[in-house]
């Protein structure tokens, strides 16, 4: 990616509240540029490194701490590029056979697992939920029929 994509993907941020961000950021950046896509094994592993530092920075921040309103920015932008950039992955891993991809420590089970947790992360931090997905989980979580309604829901599980 050139020099100029990303700043456009990564603009100039405030300094106040965002030094813990900026490693963050920096590890995606880095990701980003890496040229020779071939290199699924180090890739996969320089992202899930990226992982581990947006955790991090995440239980600081957002955890331990009130997140603030750029707290909140920062963390959204982090999940939504590591989802971005698991999905690349993982589209690059379809070209490939699972065993060969296993010779060099790469399993899509376990790329899929990770996108599924950030997936999570964003929907619990900042997304809506579906009506759909409330239905599923009502059905699941209270055996409520899909059909049903939700007062009659609440009255059923009192009952």
């Amino acid at each position: 990616m050139s020099e100029t994509a990303t700043q456009t993907h990564f603009p100039q941020i405030p300094t106040h509240d965002s030094r813990d961000w900026e490693f963050v950021k920096s590890l995606l950046q880095d990701l980003q540029a890496e040229e020779d896509r071939e290199e699924l094994a180090s890739l996969f592993g320089q992202w899930r490194l990226s992982i581990k530092a947006f955790r991090r920075v995440e239980e600081r921040r957002m955890t331990r701490d009130i997140p603030n309103s750029v707290d909140l920015m920062f963390h959204k932008a982090g999940v939504c590029d590591l989802i971005s950039f698991g999905t690349m992955l993982r589209i690059a891993m379809t070209e490939h056979q699972s065993g060969d991809l296993a010779k060099h420590g790469v399993y899509k089970e376990v790329l899929d697992a990770l996108l599924k947790d950030l997936q999570n992360t964003f929907d619990e931090w900042h997304g809506q939920v579906p009506e759909e997905r409330v239905k599923e989980l009502s059905e699941k979580i209270f055996n409520v029929p899909s059909g049903a309604d939700r007062k009659d829901s609440r009255t059923q599980i009192r009952a």
